[in-house]
């Protein structure tokens, strides 16, 4: 598994820091991310 798979795995599934949401697996400003499902704030991001 590459590096930054690995990266964006460990955080997949956590609480977000901003709401109630959970922390998922997607994209932001076309770069591969951690994002939350319910307010789309991305926790990690990767360029």
């Amino acid at each position: 598994m590459p590096e930054s798979a690995y990266l964006l795995d460990s955080f997949d599934e956590e609480d977000c820091t901003y709401c109630d949401g959970d922390l998922v697996a997607g994209s932001y400003k076309d770069n591969d991310a951690i994002v939350c499902d319910d307010c789309g704030t991305p926790a990690v991001q990767l360029w």
